[in-house]
């Protein structure tokens, strides 16, 4: 038997989560942690709230009960190991647990009617970063891009860190990056690697964004470029000896990655290597890897093919892609705590 049989104290506690979440939520749009930067009495912080007595009250207990507010002599503060992502004003820097607060909302909205997802795979959901997915890759808003790349920029640096401590590029000479947003990764790898120039690949409003930012970069001028393209054209770009897919391949079905992973395969010359890095699912379920299991119940709102898959199932396709010599690359550590179970898989065309 997998895991462990859940209580009935188990079942109310999950039932908690949602209220927990909103509270959270709720708390931040309303400001009650900027409100208690410093500490506020109490009676103060009611009257600012602007809302009913009873209500405020309520909010404000339950902000206490979870830890979201401390209480001394009654007076409300916002804890300090919390406080840098829930204090708003002034200039500060880009947090990724602050941004999913208003990004998670948005996809809590969407989850409402949770069986209709289930029913229609996705098809119903509202979630309005599906704007990010266009048949038409020049369609995509530069204020979506900016928005999501943000997040990807802010998140890429450990996770390069991990794979350059796996799996060395050195023996290769020009990288492709798929699906390589404003060119962190790539960027992060050729400054890294000695002789080795890159190019990444993604819609034009991400590739623009990348291209300013490569400009404050005087250090890799002419070793790395964008290319605004689309990865479900006909052909990918030729010439380059080693290609990469970093939190991407996810978002597609196999229907749509096994013609792409066959056109890497084509795009390569002999002993040319194609890079999946992703998180991936155990090849059984264990109860170990539960954020990926609820991940994906997220990804019901994000598309309608969105998936993570285990590296079995990565391996089959590059299989029936044409690519023989296969490797699962386990990484020596996690780039974050909450970011666990990645791996690489390197192919060789051979």
């Amino acid at each position: 038997m997998k895991g462990a049989a859940i209580t009935e104290k188990g079942l109310l506690e999950l039932l908690d989560g949602f209220i927990k979440t909103k509270v959270l939520i709720g708390a931040y749009h309303l400001d009650l942690f900027t409100r208690c930067a410093e500490p506020r009495p109490r009676a103060a912080l009611l009257a600012e709230l602007g809302a009913p007595e009873r209500a405020a009250t309520i909010l404000v207990n339950a902000c206490v009960a979870l830890g979201l507010l401390v209480e001394e002599e009654g007076r409300l503060a916002t804890p300090p190991s919390i406080a840098p992502f829930l204090v708003r004003g002034g200039e500060r820097p880009f947090r990724t647990t602050t941004y999913l607060l208003d990004y998670y909302d948005e996809v809590y909205r969407a989850l409402v009617d949770f069986e209709s997802l289930v029913e229609s795979d996705g098809a119903s959901s509202t979630f309005k970063l599906r704007d990010y997915f266009k048949d038409d890759v020049s369609e995509v808003k530069p204020e979506v891009a900016a928005e999501y790349s943000t997040y990807m920029e802010a998140t890429m640096g450990k996770i390069v860190e991990v794979v350059l401590g796996a799996f060395s590029f050195a023996g290769h000479r020009r990288l492709l990056d798929l699906c390589g947003n404003t060119g962190t990764f790539c960027a992060a790898v050729v400054a890294a690697t000695p002789g080795l120039e890159g190019a990444f690949l993604d819609v034009p409003a991400c590739v623009a964004i990348g291209e300013a930012e490569l400009g404050e970069r005087p250090e890799l001028a002419g070793r790395v470029r964008g290319i605004a393209g689309d990865l479900f054209a006909p052909t990918l770009p030729e010439g380059f000896d080693v290609i990469t897919m970093c939190r991407s391949a996810m978002d597609w079905g196999d229907e749509r990655m096994g013609p792409i992973y066959a056109k890497i395969r084509e795009a390569l010359p002999a002993g040319g290597r194609f890079l999946i890095i992703e998180r991936m699912l155990p090849e059984e379920v264990l109860p170990e890897a539960l954020s990926l299991y609820l991940r994906s119940v997220y990804f019901l709102a994000k598309s309608q093919t969105t998936r993570y898959r285990t590296p079995s199932q990565h391996v089959a396709l590059l299989r029936q892609a044409g690519f023989t010599e296969i490797e699962v690359i386990e990484p020596p550590r996690a780039p974050y705590e909450l970011f666990q179970s990645m791996k690489i898989i390197a192919a060789t065309r051979t």
